[in-house]
């Protein structure tokens, strides 16, 4: 507001005044309404986005809770997966020993087969041999050495 130094006296420059003094009031109440309704738009603005931070610091406090429950879970199913891999391989290592074993006894099998048909052979070609020298022994007649002679001859000589 420009003021002049003096202020006039005759009732139109007055008037004059008062006009311009009721411009100047009117124009400055529409800056402080357009001010104020630019500080209510930005304080609505603001609120907005404490809102929208708020949100999404809940949001990222959420995700990283789940993010936090999926590596433990993860780190569990790693440790089963672990565990399940483990028991495979011993698993397979006991296969392996048994299958030794297996191959072992029937190594011994076909060991015990082979004596056991061997023996069994032996058997029957001694048991063949023996019926053939009794078969020979009863069909040859009796020598005078035998214990036979030797009691028909006492038999005799007592007479």
């Amino acid at each position: 507001m420009s003021a002049p130094t003096e202020l006039p006296a005759n009732p139109e420059s007055i008037k004059k005044l008062e006009k311009e003094f009721s411009m100047e009031a009117k124009s400055e109440e529409k800056k402080l309404q357009s001010a104020f309704k630019d500080m209510h738009k930005h304080e609505k603005s603001e609120a907005k986005a404490s809102k929208s931070v708020d949100k999404a610091e809940k949001a990222v406090k959420k995700l990283e809770k789940l993010e936090l429950e999926t590596v433990n879970s993860l780190h569990a199913i790693t440790r089963k997966h672990d565990v399940a891999t483990a028991n495979l391989h011993n698993a397979q290592a006991v296969l392996r020993t048994q299958k030794q074993q297996l191959e072992k006894h029937k190594q011994d099998l076909s060991t015990a087969q082979t004596h056991f048909n061997q023996v069994t052979k032996d058997k029957n070609d001694h048991d063949r041999e023996r019926h053939d020298k009794l078969n020979q022994l009863h069909s040859s007649p009796p020598t005078s050495d035998g214990p036979s002679a030797a009691g028909t001859s006492e038999g005799a000589s007592t007479g």
